[in-house]
C-alpha cells in the first residue's frame, strides 16, 4: 500500500536550521516571524516561534529561535496560557485538556511588541487508532510499531501522527566495587550502585500521513517506529504513547513543503515558504509578513507496553575500559575520572589471550542517569 511518510520538525519544538533555499519576500529584506503551532483540544498544546532572515546574496535563508510570550483563546473568551505566561520563549506547551471541544480556537503571540493571531479554527475531529502491532521485522533483526487507522468522521485525507517513548534500561555494566581514595583500596560494594536501572523519555517528530487517494478511510500497518533488538528499548520494559490528528489538505501541503526544502527535496515547482498561504496575521500591523500554519484538533492516543521479549544481548564495547598497574595506577585512574567497572575477563592482546582483573572505565559505563535516562518513576508506568 502506497504510503508517505514525512517528518515535520517545526510543529515538535526541534532547534533550528539553516535551509539552503532562497525565499523570495516580495523585495522586502527584514526578517520574517514563523510561527508554527498545534491546538490539541483535550490534551497539550504546542507552538514553535522563529524568525526567518533573507540572504539573498547568499541565496540562502536563515532560521533562528526568537522570544515571545503566547497563549490560546476559543470563541467564548477561554484563555489557556503556558505556565509561567509573561516569561518570553521560543517553544511552548499550553495545558488545552479542559479545553471544550465545542469552540473555535485560535493561538496568539506577542513578540517585540506585535501581536500575532491565527485563523479562528474548528475543531476537527480525529482518527481513530484501530490496532497496534509491535514485533519483529521481516529479517528478525528490528523491533517495528505498526499501526492501523481509520480516518474516522472528520476524515480528510490527511493525518498527523507522533508518539512518546518511554522505557526502562540499564547501564553497560553493573558496579560491584567501589574505590576508597582516602587509604587507597578497594573493596566490594556492600549494596547495588544506585544508577543502575533508569527510565528514558523520548518524543518523535510528526509523520504525515496521506491516504487521499487510496479510496479507502483506511491506513493499515502504518510503521511509526523501529529499532534494533539489541536497542536498550528492549532491556526490561518498553512504552509507547502514540497520537494522531487530523488534518486539513492545506495544512498538509504547508507543512509537507517546508518539509520538503528542509531535506532538500524541493524542485523548482515547489512554492518557497513566502509564497505558501499562511493562517497568521499581524493585528499590529497587518500588511506584515507572517510565515507559518496553525491547526487545532481533537487527538486520538493509545498507549501501549512490552516486555523484553525480543531483546538480543549485543556485544558490549570494551575497547574504553583497561586494568590499571596496582595501587598508584587505580589512583591515578580515579584521579582521571574513571571507575573501577567489574571483574571480567576479557580479550587482550595480539593473540587473543584472556587477562582476568578488575577493569576500570568512564563512569557513564555504570551510571544510566548519564546516559540520558532519570530514576524517576513515571505515574503510568505499571
Amino acid at each position: 500500500m502506497k504510503k508517505s511518510l514525512i517528518f515535520i520538525a517545526l510543529l515538535c519544538g526541534l532547534a533550528s536550521c539553516v535551509y539552503p533555499y532562497d525565499v523570495e519576500l516580495g523585495g522586502e529584506s527584514k526578517d520574517v516571524i514563523v510561527l508554527d503551532g498545534n491546538i490539541v483540544v483535550g490534551g497539550k498544546s504546542t507552538l514553535r516561534l522563529s524568525r526567518m532572515y533573507p540572504f539573498s546574496e547568499e541565496f540562502s535563508t536563515h532560521y533562528s529561535e526568537v522570544t515571545g510570550t503566547a497563549w490560546v483563546e476559543d470563541d467564548q473568551g477561554g484563555v489557556y496560557t503556558p505556565d509561567d505566561p509573561l516569561v518570553p520563549r521560543s517553544v511552548f506547551s499550553i495545558s488545552t485538556d479542559d479545553a471544550p471541544a465545542g469552540r473555535k480556537y485560535r493561538m496568539g503571540v506577542n513578540v517585540d511588541g506585535a501581536r500575532y493571531l491565527s485563523d479562528w479554527l474548528e475543531v476537527k475531529k480525529p482518527p481513530v487508532i484501530e490496532d497496534v502491532y509491535i514485533g519483529y521485522n521481516l529479517d528478525s533483526t528490528a523491533v517495528k510499531v505498526d499501526v492501523t487507522l481509520d480516518g474516522g468522521e472528520d476524515a480528510t485525507g490527511y493525518i498527523g501522527i507522533s508518539f512518546d517513548e518511554t522505557w526502562e534500561f540499564h547501564a553497560d555494566y553493573e558496579c560491584r566495587y567501589v574505590w576508597d581514595p582516602e587509604r587507597k583500596v578497594l573493596y566490594e560494594r556492600s549494596e547495588p550502585f544506585p544508577n543502575y536501572w533508569c527510565w528514558r523519555n523520548m518524543s518523535s517528530v510528526m509523520h504525515l500521513i496521506n491516504y487521499s487517494d487510496f479510496g479507502t478511510n483506511r491506513i493499515n500497518d502504518f510503521t511509526i517506529q523501529s529499532f534494533p533488538t539489541s536497542n536498550n528499548r528492549n532491556h526490561k520494559k518498553y512504552s509507547i504513547n502514540i497520537k494522531a490528528i487530523t488534518l486539513s489538505e492545506q495544512a498538509f501541503k504547508y507543512i509537507k513543503n517546508l518539509d520538503d526544502i528542509t531535506e532538500g527535496m524541493g524542485s523548482l515547482f515547489t512554492p518557497n515558504p513566502g509564497e505558501m498561504p499562511s493562517n497568521i496575521i499581524c493585528e499590529t500591523d497587518p500588511s506584515v509578513r507572517v510565515m507559518g500554519y496553525v491547526t487545532a484538533s481533537l487527538q486520538a492516543e493509545r498507549r501501549e507496553f512490552i516486555d523484553n521479549r525480543f531483546y538480543s544481548h549485543p556485544t558490549v564495547p570494551t575497547g574504553y575500559l583497561y586494568i590499571p598497574a596496582g595501587v598508584a595506577g587505580m589512583a591515578e585512574a580515579y584521579e582521571f575520572g574513571d571507575y573501577p567497572v567489574d571483574l571480567m575477563n576479557l580479550p587482550k592482546g595480539d593473540k587473543g589471550a584472556y587477562v582476568e582483573g578488575i577493569y576500570w572505565g568512564p563512569l557513564r559505563c555504570i551510571d544510566c542517569v548519564l546516559n540520558g535516562g532519570t530514576k524517576q518513576k513515571p505515574d503510568f508506568w505499571e
